[in-house]
């Protein structure tokens, strides 16, 4: 007994020696746990892509485009439906549990269905296979609904490389009062058609590594092992909490060999006390799945000795990790001439990319795939002092903006390989036929390794041709899928000059406000949140027509009607001018409303146009004026003696005669 306590003793006192003797820049672990999921876990691999080259993936977000196939009633013998498969990539032991696979139905032009179908499961080399009866009863499908498969799998083993496979074979079909077009729809691969598959398989292990603590800043490295790579970070949600808090700064994910490191940053507020602080992590590759691991970390706050400051990580940041990207674009159109000023702005994961690509320009152990690599030649203007330092400095500033400024080849390669941005989406005219061009590189608040945000500024001109569509902006993402940005805003103005015209816009699933001023016709596009896979387009139409610009279309607008409104006094200066008048001051204020709306100029033209040619016939059926009828009631009159009727007196003529109108006397007027 005494001899155990002493070894314990010796133990503890040891232990105590090496926290002290370690160096202060990394933390030791009290407390440290390694989570393993999900051999005891089940969860869904869903159902993916065409049923030709299906795939499966555990991950919910994902779930984007249905897929279908239809059996029919008039097909005869086995008949696959589809097959998924992947490549596993996380070693260990599955357990024996009963897999389900579970794949919407429509069952069209009959009252229902009996089906025989088959589920093939390969894990490796071991094959399992079920039936959709139950008790050897096959099962009813009537309208839509959800067919299940039960399939019993034995433990084995997985290794790493072998392939996941599941097929289904539908082997007979009864339908109930089948019509010509009966047959059995099976749906997949959308949020509101799930198939997937239930099991429990070796998905990913957790590691969260010691903290290391620089200058005020402390770092989480967390490994995720799996067959996934940067996948299992990208594609799912994760959380991790510092003493029962979420950290909100940006994560670092790089890619190691079997799978990624996630690194989270915890800057220390003034205060901060060393001691021991608790860390949570929670990974959520689809709903209902949770894993989570724990550690324990001791924090020294006084460490203020970490050289650059930062953080570094040894390989090349993913960028899959989602960053949201704006662009704001300022034009001003001459009528010949386009000149734009662009802003590109990003942070988070394509920030860290782009800061540690500059950082290691010319380092040969770039991976052969890096981007980076095409700035090798710019090696020997970059001082080696300045190579891998954890900052960006000057000259390997210069040496990116030199290489994007030299070609429009290589700013293509940059934009579209790099950033995985369509820059001829947002110039709207592709880069060779750009006019003189200048590129400025704004690295934010800091130029040391952090997810800060960068911006990439454009400012150049071309020339546009009269009568052909000229580009604004469309849909820039490259290829939405490699998860490299999350949202999209556009803040873009484009103004012109009094003589310029835009012409007729128009545009598809954006936003847009138009509006025409006497001396200025300007668009404005703020849209904020866009899907990275929404397809949008705006352009316009430039007539080259001086009529159509601003001014002089407000000019001819203005003179045009005062003409209308001469002409309607002119032609109704013995009937009433009120209906003429209306008319033309109605239609001229319709023809100023849709002129500060921005609608094409040969609408507002054809209206004022019309209040010309509407004055002619409103002034023939307007009536008479009233006017002489009261001055002949202002004449002298006189009354006819035989019937007492008042006769208007209209000739200062004597003797004068006229006839009664009463009763048609003639009556003598002497004086």
């Amino acid at each position: 007994m005494d001899g155990r306590l002493t070894s314990r003793a010796f133990t503890i006192v040891g232990l105590l020696l090496i926290s002290f003797l370690s160096t202060p820049t990394y933390a030791q672990s009290s407390d440290s746990e390694n989570t393993s999921c999900c051999s005891d876990t089940g969860f869904d691999l869903f159902l993916l892509d065409e049923s030709s080259d299906g795939k499966l993936s555990p991950f919910e977000n994902e779930l984007s485009d249905e897929q279908e196939a239809t059996v029919t009633a008039w097909q005869q013998g086995e008949v696959e439906v589809g097959s998924w498969e992947t490549i596993w990539g996380t070693e260990g032991d599955y357990p024996a549990d009963t897999w389900v696979f579970t794949i919407p139905y429509l069952v069209e032009g009959a009252a229902g269905v009996t089906i025989n179908a088959t589920l093939d499961i390969r894990i490796g080399g071991s094959f399992y296979s079920g039936n959709s009866g139950l008790n050897g009863v096959e099962p009813f499908l009537n309208a839509e609904g959800n067919l299940e498969i039960s399939v019993q799998v034995s433990s084995g083993s997985v290794n790493d490389g072998d392939k996941l496979e599941v097929s289904l074979y539908v082997n007979s079909l009864l339908f109930s009062n089948p019509t010509q077009e009966a047959g059995l729809t099976f749906k997949w691969g959308s949020e509101d058609s799930v198939g997937k598959i239930n099991g429990k398989m070796p998905l990913v292990n957790i590691r969260i590594k010691e903290a290391s603590v620089t200058s005020g800043l402390v770092y989480f490295p967390i490994i995720l092992n799996s067959g996934f790579g940067g996948e299992m970070w990208s594609l799912s949600s994760g959380t991790f909490n510092l003493q029962g808090s979420p950290l909100t700064l940006s994560p670092i994910a790089t890619p190691t060999e079997s799978g990624v490191e996630v690194t989270f940053v915890w800057e220390m507020p003034e205060g901060t006390e060393s001691g021991t602080y608790s860390t949570d992590f929670t990974l959520s590759p689809q709903s209902g799945l949770e894993i989570t691991a724990s550690k324990n970390h001791e924090i020294d706050v006084d460490d203020n000795n970490g050289g650059g400051g930062s953080y570094y990580p040894s390989s090349e940041p993913l960028r899959d990790s989602g960053s949201e990207i704006s662009v704001e674009v300022d034009m001003k159109f001459e009528g010949d001439l386009i000149e734009k000023k662009i802003e590109i702005s990003f942070d988070s994961a394509m920030s860290q990319w782009m800061r540690w690509g500059m950082d290691n320009i010319g380092n040969s152990s770039l991976d052969s795939n890096s981007w980076w690599k095409n700035l090798n030649s710019y090696s020997d203007s970059v001082a080696s002092s300045h190579r891998n330092n954890g900052k960006v400095d000057d000259d390997e500033l210069l040496a990116l903006t030199s290489h994007i400024t030299g070609s429009s080849s290589d700013m293509r390669s940059f934009m579209q390989n790099g950033l995985s941005l369509d820059i001829e989406s947002i110039l709207g005219i592709n880069p060779v036929d750009l006019g003189p061009t200048e590129y400025q590189i704004d690295m934010g608040g800091t130029r040391s390794f952090a997810a800060e945000k960068i911006t990439i500024k454009i400012e150049t001109s071309y020339s546009v041709i009269d009568n052909e569509r000229q580009l604004l902006i469309e849909n820039f993402i490259r290829n939405p899928s490699n998860n490299y940005w999350d949202d999209v805003d556009i803040n873009l103005e484009i103004k012109t000059s009094m003589l310029a015209g835009l012409g007729p816009v128009s545009a598809e699933n954006i936003d847009f406000e138009h509006r025409r001023w006497i001396f200025l016709e300007a668009i404005n596009i703020n849209q904020n949140d866009i899907s990275v896979d929404e397809n949008f387009r705006i352009e316009f139409l430039p007539s080259g027509n001086m009529a159509f610009s601003p001014l002089i279309s407000a000019m001819l607008c203005v003179f045009a009607l005062c003409i209308a409104i001469g002409m309607g006094l002119f032609l109704t200066r013995n009937r009433s001018s009120a209906p003429a008048l209306i008319s033309v001051s109605s239609l001229g204020g319709l023809s100023l409303v849709i002129y500060v709306l921005g609608m094409p100029m040969q609408i507002v033209l054809a209206i004022v146009a019309s209040s010309i040619l509407l004055v002619f016939p409103i002034s023939l059926v307007s009536p008479k004026s009233n006017r002489e009828k009261r001055r002949k009631n202002k004449s002298p009159r006189i009354e006819c003696p035989a019937c007492e009727t008042s006769n208007p007196v209209e000739s200062n003529v004597r003797p004068l005669r006229i006839e009664c109108s009463g009763c048609g006397v003639m009556l003598r007027i002497e004086e």
